[in-house]
């Protein structure tokens, strides 16, 4: 397992090495899609560039889209830059993309039943409740202010939605306990390694954070992101 996250996109522009590799004989956009993390439990995460129109029958997996370049029309319902959405394993109907689309995803290819065939759109207008946040003993300095939205939440456990930190964060290295996809809608934060090497990520910049991997986190003003977590 990694012990570094991988730094997905900046500024919507795909920066992780990746390799060409598609979910299945039955993935819709198999031809564009890369792939920079994979887990044994069929958990993954990089990036997909499509264009054109495709009509899906039934999506053999989840897949979670965070869409940073183009635009998307699924079944009528429109995305732009910046928007996220979840589309269920079952979901049927038509996907089409200007020229020039990109998405990061994290998809779930695990042997679950489907349990809802509609798409879900990740809105961080959505009202968000209060979320415990960092434990008490990793943070340093006052208890920062957190909210939460869990949006989708698959048989295989995979969850996405909306997080925010509305007043400044500081914590202590942990070790990550899930796999995470995170993108910036508003703030910034820096992630230090434990090598003392640091990322500063920002508002358009998506990361992924493989499970056990070791960071700490200072936010000076409130970020909001979108996140996958499994």
């Amino acid at each position: 397992m990694s012990e570094k996250l991988f730094i997905l996109g900046l500024q919507g522009k795909a920066v992780a090495a990746a390799s060409a590799a598609s979910l299945g004989s039955a993935d819709p956009f198999g031809a564009g899609r890369q792939i920079v993390f994979q887990d044994m439990a069929g958990f993954s995460g990089g990036h997909v560039a499509f264009s054109g129109e495709a009509t899906i029958p039934r999506l053999p997996h989840a897949e979670v889209i965070v869409l940073v370049s183009g635009a998307l029309v699924i079944d009528g319902e429109s995305f732009a830059s910046g928007q996220a959405l979840v589309l269920p394993k079952g979901f049927a109907g038509t996907v089409k993309a200007e020229q020039g689309t990109l998405w990061f995803f994290n998809a779930m290819t695990a042997d679950d039943p489907a349990t809802d065939s509609q798409l879900i759109r990740l809105d961080p207008a959505l009202a968000r409740a209060a979320s415990p946040g960092p434990a008490p003993e990793v943070v340093v300095g006052p208890a920062p202010s957190c909210h939460s939205l869990n949006l989708f939440t698959d048989p295989s456990a995979m969850r996405a939605g909306v997080w925010d930190v509305m007043t400044p964060c500081e914590r202590t290295f942990v070790n990550h306990r899930v796999h995470e996809l995170m993108h910036l809608i508003e703030g910034e934060v820096t992630l230090t390694h434990r090598d003392g090497t640091q990322e500063v990520i920002r508002a358009g910049d998506t990361i992924l954070i493989p499970r056990g991997a070791p960071y700490a986190w200072k936010s000076e003003r409130p970020v909001i992101k979108y996140y996958v977590v499994l």
